[in-house]
């Protein structure tokens, strides 16, 4: 008597020889999966957050202070210097609307009319960056000029 193997025997181990055969690079594949799963995973992740905000102002333009309050101080430190220098009179000097990250002060002077100019000039062309947002110059009886406007930095 001859003892046979049926066909699905036969099969079924040489199923599992190209199994053994193939196990190595199927767990190469496998790990391979693993990681680039764990990469997309840490890619959406990534997306998902928000972006920061971008610089108001380039690097070294800004005033770099502690909040809006010293960044008021700073503008109103530097209209009076200029105008003490040019001989403006400053009228007043208060706090006006401003987004996140920007100072900003409401300012009245006054004076002859090439001194007022000159002082606008000046705030604006100066280090750190000062710009006036709105203003507007009028005549004033006495003789003169009036500069009415509002004068922004970025402190942060």
């Amino acid at each position: 008597m001859t003892w046979r193997l049926p066909p699905m025997a036969i099969g079924g181990i040489a199923g599992l020889a190209v199994a053994l055969l193939l196990a190595p690079a199927t767990g190469t594949a496998l790990g391979e999966l693993a990681a680039a799963r764990a990469e997309h995973a840490r890619l959406a992740a990534l997306a998902a957050r928000p972006a920061a905000p971008p610089p108001l102002l380039a690097p070294g333009l800004g005033l770099h202070l502690a909040g809006a309050a010293a960044g008021r101080a700073a503008i109103l430190s530097r209209v009076r210097a200029l105008a003490r220098s040019g001989g403006v009179l400053v009228e007043e000097a208060s706090t006006a609307q401003a987004p996140a990250g920007v100072a900003a002060l409401r300012i009245r002077v006054s004076g002859a009319e090439k001194a007022v100019v000159a002082l606008a000039d000046a705030l604006e062309r100066g280090r750190p960056l000062m710009r006036m947002r709105s203003w507007r110059i009028e005549p004033i009886p006495e003789g003169g000029v009036r500069l009415i406007g509002e004068v922004v930095a970025a402190w942060q």
